[in-house]
């Protein structure tokens, strides 16, 4: 049974902020990439991480920057320190994102390593998640910043170990999981939305939901690279109907550039994912009655847990076809 929620749907736009390894793993004469990853400068214009502080700012709303740590064991503070104090000073949200990948160098400056780089939360023993935790706590004490109140593990990898950790860390709220993007082997975490309590751990996971591919139905998560705008408002619609709060949308800054190779050497402006982006935040501006955008660290469970689970919206054939056509455009063509 649908139902109308009692006030506005709340969406949480989130951004995975985070720099590349730049095929180092593969090929160690390869560098990690820094700045380009985020910022995406194109003649001296930022079509990444600006676009992105201009656009939240002209609309007067509020998104939450999921700003990867451990990659400080590469690195050193910045300049990863002066894009999320920039962020902070842009009055936008500024929350724990951990890549464990980086840990590698820091294991492989104490010593020759064997070891395989690990990127998942998952699967961890307590003290390397405490390890994991404590470096990014540090990293953002450096940078001068509040202490972050919510969490995302990379590549949504993350258990219930991993939950654990960060209730003992003081973490409330998180944002851990993706069902269309890394479907956990745990039945506990398939979770396709909504609010969902692990611990003292409030879980919001990024929204998926379901479209059709000849006689299947697949999965997908409410990302802007992902969906075209039909889509977006076609998925809040039916949230809103079903009463599902908050909507948790996806992106990451790089997703507004082009680029010809892991070096982020030629780049080029996404002109489709920004149109997507700026039509999204007048969607929700123009329907404030019907849809609050709030970063994750304002949301709480103070009106009971929506345990959506299950998908239970979908597109039509008609609409998964046009954004099939439209990504294919976008990847294939450079100048577009």
């Amino acid at each position: 049974m649908t139902r109308s929620a009692p006030g506005p749907t709340e969406i949480c736009i989130t951004v995975d902020t985070e720099f590349s390894i730049g095929g180092n793993f593969a090929d160690p004469r390869l560098m990690p990439v820094a700045e380009p990853t985020v910022l995406g400068s194109i003649a001296g214009k930022e079509h990444g991480l600006g676009f992105l502080l201009d656009s939240l700012r002209e609309f007067g709303m509020r998104a939450t920057f999921f700003v990867e740590t451990l990659q400080t064991t590469y690195f050193g503070d910045e300049p990863m320190g002066e894009i999320a104090r920039r962020i902070a000073r842009a009055e936008q949200d500024v929350q724990l994102h951990l890549h464990p990948c980086w840990l590698h160098y820091e294991a492989a400056a104490n010593g020759p390593t064997e070891s395989a780089p690990d990127d998942s939360c998952g699967g961890r023993t307590d003290a390397e998640l405490s390890h994991f935790f404590r470096t990014g706590l540090a990293a953002f004490e450096r940078w001068g910043l509040p202490r972050p109140i919510a969490v995302r593990a990379g590549n949504f990898q993350a258990d219930m170990q991993f939950y654990q950790a960060a209730d003992r860390f003081g973490f409330g709220l998180s944002s851990n999981v993706a069902l269309a993007v890394e479907p956990s082997a745990d039945p506990r975490l398939r979770l396709a939305g909504g609010r969902h309590r692990f611990g003292r751990v409030l879980e919001l996971p990024v929204l998926s939901y379901f479209y059709p591919l000849g006689p299947l139905r697949r999965l997908r998560a409410l990302a802007i690279t992902a969906c075209t705008v039909a889509e977006i408002v076609s998925v809040l619609r039916q949230a809103r109907a079903q009463g599902i709060s908050p909507v948790v949308v996806l992106t990451h800054p790089h997703e507004f550039i082009k680029r010809t190779d892991l070096r982020y050497q030629k780049l080029r402006r996404n002109r489709i994912n920004q149109g997507r982006f700026r039509d999204l935040l007048g969607f929700l501006h123009r329907n404030p009655n019907d849809f609050v955008v709030r970063p994750i660290s304002a949301i709480s469970d103070n009106t009971g847990i929506d345990g959506y689970r299950d998908a239970t919206i979908s597109v039509s054939a008609a609409t998964a076809l046009a954004r099939i056509a439209e990504n294919g455009v976008n990847d294939r063509i450079w100048w577009y």
